[in-house]
């Protein structure tokens, strides 16, 4: 009985402090707009303070160009001249820790992509392709050599990296590629395709993902460099989602690559997917880190834009509405935060980050499409950012694995190994 009048005691006690501060808050007016959902769940307190400062510097940069962004957002072109301040934020290298890199935490790399999403998926992506894939690739599987003569002008952005996985007639089903590897005195002689490959179109260095002919047809890496005899990288036209993001159509024709340039490591695709596992996390803060800018957009919208003599944010289908996007943006932050606290501790599944993926996936285009509805006309206007992130999120719900092939995985986990495609 004690320790239930204890209870009760503390109860009481915070909801009468609760009142008093809503009164007081009220009484002077301190009531603000829920318009930063990473501050309204007090997200920095996963954070330490020199991440927390770094988090900042890259919102306040990415915020800093977003008005240029969408002038190359129209023209569909990379914004390279920006590549020597992005390398200023100290962010590049990621999760890698050696030679000069920032050794970022699964949860630490989430929170810089979802402010660099908030304003433009594309140079997020540029980031996540660069480092999440590339980078950590070399990183985790190549030789010391290999690392010594790529990380560093990689690490600051003198030389860029891409990932060269997915073919024209093999998206979802990356491990029946075609593109082969056959040994020749001296190196590998590397014939394909690959097609969506981001930054590849002026990447000094791909990784090419190819079945090795005289290791049982093994899917292996090779590091192509740029200006190689038969290489060629087409950029992908007409794409109106992800428009900054340089993605390419990768020919090979009789490609020579030095034994110097095979992968060390990578001795078989089960080390692609432990790429993956980190790279798909990223998507999933990716797509959250997108929808929470359309919210927060179509917030100061409504906030600002009068309608039939009052804003648009006092009508109830307006407050319904952003109460269904903030609540299924937090749901996402939260979510995002602890599958990448449990990546760290190495207490996850694929599964388990698959259904991360695909659910932020398939919520943020939700999120985004209520967004531009409460723009209205002005909704379609680049400017307003809503219709830029909701375009560009038709591409992270495709990319590393469609909706259904991720809840697919997640599905034969869940059914202890039952597999429903594969």
């Amino acid at each position: 009985m004690e320790k239930t009048a204890a209870n009760l005691s503390i109860i009481k006690g915070h909801m009468n402090s609760k009142i008093l501060t809503n009164n007081q808050a009220t009484n002077t007016q301190k009531l603000r707009p829920i318009d930063d959902v990473w501050e309204s769940l007090k997200m920095d307190d996963s954070l330490s303070k020199e991440k927390i400062e770094m988090r900042k510097k890259t919102r306040s940069f990415m915020e800093s160009i977003e008005q240029e962004l969408v002038e190359y957002s129209n023209k569909a072109e990379f914004p390279h001249h920006q590549l020597p301040n992005l390398a200023k934020l100290g962010i590049n290298g990621l999760q890698l820790k050696d030679q000069g890199h920032p050794g970022l935490t699964s949860a630490e790399m989430g929170a810089m992509l979802y402010e660099m999403s908030k304003i433009d998926m594309s140079i997020a992506t540029f980031y996540l392709s660069h480092n999440c894939l590339a980078m950590s690739v070399i990183g985790f599987l190549g030789s010391e050599a290999q690392k010594q003569k790529i990380l560093p002008d990689c690490q600051t952005l003198k030389k860029i990296i891409s990932f060269g996985l997915t073919e024209p007639e093999h998206g979802s089903d990356a491990s029946n590629l075609k593109t082969s590897a056959k040994k020749v005195e001296g190196g590998y002689i590397l014939n394909g395709s690959k097609r969506w490959i981001g930054n590849a179109t002026f990447a000094d260095y791909i990784i090419i993902w190819a079945k090795n002919e005289a290791d049982k047809n093994k899917i292996q890496a090779f590091i192509v460099e740029k200006g190689s005899q038969g290489f060629k990288a087409e950029k992908i036209e007409n794409k109106y989602s992800a428009r900054i993001n340089q993605n390419a159509m990768v020919t090979l024709e009789n490609v020579f690559v030095p034994d110097d340039n095979k992968l060390a490591k990578a001795e078989d695709f089960s080390y692609t997917n432990l790429i993956l596992e980190h790279s798909r996390i990223c998507v999933a803060w990716t797509a959250t880190g997108i929808a929470v800018g359309a919210y927060e957009a179509a917030l100061k919208y409504v906030l600002q834009r009068k309608q039939f003599g009052k804003q648009i944010a006092a009508f109830q289908s307006t407050q319904l509405k952003l109460s269904r996007m903030l609540a299924q943006c937090e749901m996402m932050v939260t979510l995002c935060m602890r599958t990448s606290q449990l990546l760290d501790e190495s207490n996850t599944t694929i599964g388990q980050i698959g259904r991360a993926k695909a659910i932020c996936s398939a919520t943020a285009r939700e999120v985004c499409a209520t967004a531009r509805e409460l723009c209205g006309g002005n909704g379609i206007l680049l400017e307003n950012r809503v219709m830029k992130n909701m375009l560009d999120m038709e591409s992270v719900h495709t990319g590393e694995g469609t909706y259904e092939i991720n809840m697919l995985v997640s599905g034969r986990e869940i059914t202890a190994g039952i597999s429903a495609f594969k």
